[in-house]
């Protein structure tokens, strides 16, 4: 199974540098990184994290090896790139960013993210109740795909309710 995570970075970091970025970055980000160790159970997962500093980067990357961007331009293409490619290979796509990185990436392009997406996959959106709002789940649900959706509150990437019901999803597809 392949499973694609989409998160942000946090302000709060580790000192060492020789590390890859699924364990550099900490504080709110430690709910990610446990959730890609949850659904590491399931299959092959990529962990994309759309950085302040180093633009878009995998999780298992070692940070000493980028240096800070300073054309934040080319992010906004990489990601929707990646985003792209990822939905149609993955059986899981968890997407969880702040509003206004989810309107930019996500809302904005959701017509092409759908028409990508891979039939029967299980989805996992997290943003404000306004930008999920902003989105037709009925195109994936034509898809027979299923869809988690957690309404973000202050700084809290995923809750405890919306992750416990994307690992049965997953859980699910795997049996079937």
């Amino acid at each position: 199974m392949n499973i694609s995570i989409f998160a942000e970075d946090a302000g709060t970091t580790r000192e060492e540098t020789d590390i890859p970025f699924e364990e550099f970055y900490q504080g709110g980000f430690l709910t990610i990184s446990s959730l890609a160790d949850q659904l590491d159970e399931y299959g092959d997962v990529e962990l994309h994290i759309l950085s302040e500093d180093f633009g878009l980067v995998r999780g298992e990357e070692t940070v000493d090896k980028f240096l800070p961007q300073d054309q934040p331009e080319r992010e906004d293409e990489a990601v929707l790139s990646t985003v792209l490619e990822r939905t149609a290979d993955s059986d899981v796509v968890v997407i969880l960013l702040s509003s206004s990185r989810f309107d930019s990436f996500v809302v904005s392009n959701w017509k092409q993210i759908v028409d990508r997406a891979k039939p029967d996959s299980v989805w996992c959106l997290g943003a404000a109740r306004s930008s999920l709002d902003a989105i037709d789940f009925g195109q994936l649900q034509q898809k027979n795909c299923e869809i988690v959706t957690y309404e973000r509150v202050g700084v809290a990437r995923i809750s405890n309710e919306a992750r416990e019901e994307l690992l049965e999803q997953v859980e699910q597809r795997q049996s079937e």
